[in-house]
């Protein structure tokens, strides 16, 4: 059997292959938005007996090979050496693990995708980090929705661009005159500035969701800083502004990431209503969990990369118009905090 690891770089992806019996393949590079690559040279390669390898700061291709029928395990901190400088487990070493220690290894699913096995975890940290979510708050650092002191709500998209969904997301919008609010994975900005810069033209506004979308208490201070700063950089070569928002993958965070943010004179958005759009469940249930509990002040999260999101684009029409209805303004969030 092949073991293939995939790592994220400063351009994208790099794998490789290794065979239980001791062959191995050189590294190969990827664009970040070329899936289809990665999949055509693992069929080409290793054939149907392949176990995909990624490691817990690479939240963005989990999905995309599920999706295509192969096994994709995370190899977590303890799975591997400590991470080099640069934040990446080299692909080599990914494979390597996967070949010898394959067992020890988790399988991700589609009920919790990269986060498998991880999400008491998640909510443990997720706990802890309320009294620091207070103190952000009260300093304007930190927001889970608006004020609430008009009928205004914001949608907003993570994990993109991703074509062609983030252009469709896109199109839907202009043709509602509706402004939307989109947390670019910097991997994704860097493969695809002319969309970083579209989205800014069209009147929306842009944030940072990281570089290669970790599981942020994984990461260390300089990793996470290195994060934020890759993805800041390809977002203001696209589009001429650093952006001040931003929002870690998954809602994860720790008393310590939340202050490495605030440091850097950055706004950590969440949320307050989940479509669950990554999950692909059905576009009725996307649009029930995206309206069903909106309050004047709402910042609803969806997603348009990282998968097929096929389903979004289909419940977005929906969404809107339920919003409008009902009387409410959609706005970015940076319009969402300024209030009146």
């Amino acid at each position: 059997m092949w073991s293939a690891g995939i790592t994220w770089n400063a351009e994208g992806y790099e794998l490789a292959c290794v065979h239980d019996g001791g062959r191995q393949v050189p590294p190969a590079e990827f664009r970040a938005n070329d899936v289809q690559g990665i999949v055509q040279y693992l069929a080409e390669t290793c054939g149907a007996d392949v176990a995909v390898v990624v490691d817990s700061t690479n939240g963005l291709l989990d999905g995309p090979l599920r999706n295509v029928g192969l096994c994709v395990l995370r190899a977590d901190p303890w799975n591997v050496p400590p991470r080099p400088d640069d934040g990446f487990v080299p692909a080599p070493e990914l494979a390597r693990c996967g070949a010898v220690e394959r067992g020890s290894l988790t399988e991700t699913d589609d009920r919790a995708g990269a986060l498998t096995g991880r999400e008491g975890e998640l909510r443990r940290a997720i706990a802890a980090s309320s009294s620091t979510e207070a103190a952000l708050a009260g300093r304007g650092r930190l927001v889970t929705r608006g004020p609430g002191t008009a009928r205004r709500v914001a949608v907003t998209f993570d994990d993109g661009p991703t074509q062609p969904y983030t252009d469709r997301v896109l199109d839907i919008l202009r043709d509602y005159g509706v402004p939307a609010t989109f947390f670019c994975v910097g991997l994704h900005a860097h493969a695809d500035p002319a969309s970083v810069a579209r989205i800014t033209e069209a009147g929306h506004s842009v944030g940072n969701h990281t570089w290669s979308h970790p599981y942020v208490p994984d990461l260390a201070r300089d990793e996470m800083l290195r994060q934020l700063e890759w993805t800041n950089r390809s977002i203001a070569a696209a589009t001429g502004a650093t952006p001040r928002l931003a929002r870690p993958p998954y809602g994860a965070r720790t008393p310590e990431s939340l202050g490495w943010l605030a440091d850097q004179g950055m706004t950590t958005v969440l949320w307050d209503r989940d479509s669950g759009d990554w999950a692909a469940p059905g576009v009725p249930a996307i649009v029930d969990n995206a309206i069903v509990g909106v309050t004047s002040g709402s910042v609803i999260l969806m997603h348009d990369g990282a998968g097929d999101r096929s389903q979004t684009v289909a419940a977005l029409p929906r969404v809107i118009e339920a919003l409008v209805q009902d009387g409410y303004e959609l706005v970015t969030v940076d319009r969402l905090l300024a209030g009146d």
